[in-house]
């Protein structure tokens, strides 16, 4: 049985849903879902793996160290012995004595040197495992609470993302206390419902709402649109209160203009609040018939004679690999950037990966490499 399968059946047994145990552990249903399905590539590493596995774990009272060793075994791979290692003779230890016997005699001495070694390091070792497993739980819940909030620009309340289009203005119902998020140009913006109010002089409803990253205030009282604009987010927009519950707001958010941008920046990379929202968005159009062939986070798509006119449009959340018959047939952006993924003729065969910067957690670059 894998980690996830235990977990799964620990979970049905209890009579527990993924929305329940995505709420008391504080864990997106996305990454709960990728463990019972032994779907690890969501995580960007082994530390932040190890770490959901074990909070789920305990959770749910399944034994975290076996859930563990689950999941190392499900990672061994086995190696196949190179050929050239197979035909090397095989080398004699009597034939070393021979050659070399004088220097042999220090042998003994470095035995005892070694074993002594060994003995001290065991000593401190067994002295320090409960601090060294204090130390390794701390880091691995650290990495974990790191992953899951990712940056100080975001609320700490729960939130629903929503798809805004520029031009289409779009009603959305916040709940008091909760927040809706919408991407502008691959940067997470929330606004976040705070408090609703009774405005005394007129007898109507206000509400108080907060707006991240830059984390500004505004009031905003029925049909009065106000608009937002933040250095950190690259369009404006405007905000219109048109309804009012004791417990619920329907505020229209509407896109505006993009915001220019005074500051150098690569245009292959990009700063999200969410690392959950941040998607590789490839967009494409075919100007002759052409092969095409795509996985999408590992899952195989479409493939076939596309046709002349054919639109392309692929979402994903880590990766994107796409082979195409003749790379001069198609045209095509990759969140918002016009690439050219090979000349005319040729066969292009890529893969599209997105990677968090090292340093700084809510910085991504999208980099694109020969499959």
């Amino acid at each position: 049985m894998t980690a996830g399968a235990l977990l799964r059946k620990a979970r049905e047994e209890k009579r527990i849903t993924l929305r329940q145990a995505s709420d008391d552990t504080k864990i997106t249903s996305r990454h709960l879902q990728a463990i019972e399905d032994d779907n690890y590539m969501v995580f960007p590493g082994e530390t932040y793996a190890m770490g959901f596995l074990s909070s789920y774990a305990v959770y749910l009272e399944v034994d975290p160290e076996q859930v563990k060793r689950l999941y190392k075994g499900s990672q061994l791979t086995e190696s196949e012995t190179p050929l050239l290692e197979l035909m090397q003779p095989t080398v004699q230890i009597s034939d070393h004595i021979e050659r070399f016997a004088k220097p042999l005699i220090i042998v003994p001495i470095v035995l005892v040197a070694l074993a002594g070694i060994i003995w001290l390091v065991s000593y401190f070792m067994s002295n320090s495992d409960t601090t060294k497993n204090t130390i390794d739980t701390q880091t691995t819940n650290s990495a974990v609470a790191k992953f899951t909030l990712n940056s100080t620009s975001v609320p700490e309340v729960e939130s629903d993302h929503v798809k805004l289009q520029p031009g289409r203005p779009s009603p959305q119902i916040i709940r008091k206390g909760r927040a809706i998020s919408f991407s502008i140009q691959n940067t997470e913006v929330f606004i976040v419902l705070r408090d609703i109010v009774s405005d005394e002089s007129s007898g109507n409803y206000k509400v108080d709402i907060e707006v991240y990253p830059g984390k500004k205030k505004y009031t905003l009282r029925e049909e009065e649109p106000i608009e937002i604009e933040d250095t950190t987010i690259a369009r404006k927009f405007k905000t219109t209160l048109s309804g009012v519950t004791a417990n619920n707001a329907k505020i229209v958010i509407d896109l505006g203009e993009e915001v220019q941008s005074t500051e150098n920046s690569q245009t292959n990379e990009v700063r999200v609040s969410n690392p959950d929202n941040f998607l590789i968005r490839l967009e494409g159009v075919l100007l002759g018939d052409t092969y095409i062939e795509y996985f999408v986070d590992g899952k195989p798509g479409k493939r076939g004679l596309f046709k002349k006119d054919t639109p392309l449009l692929l979402e994903a959340n880590d990766s994107i690999q796409i082979k195409i018959g003749d790379a001069g047939d198609v045209r095509l952006s990759i969140n918002g950037k016009t690439e050219v993924l090979g000349q005319k003729g040729r066969v292009a065969n890529k893969i599209i990966r997105k990677i968090r910067d090292p340093v700084e957690q809510s910085k991504f670059k999208v980099v694109i490499k020969d499959a």
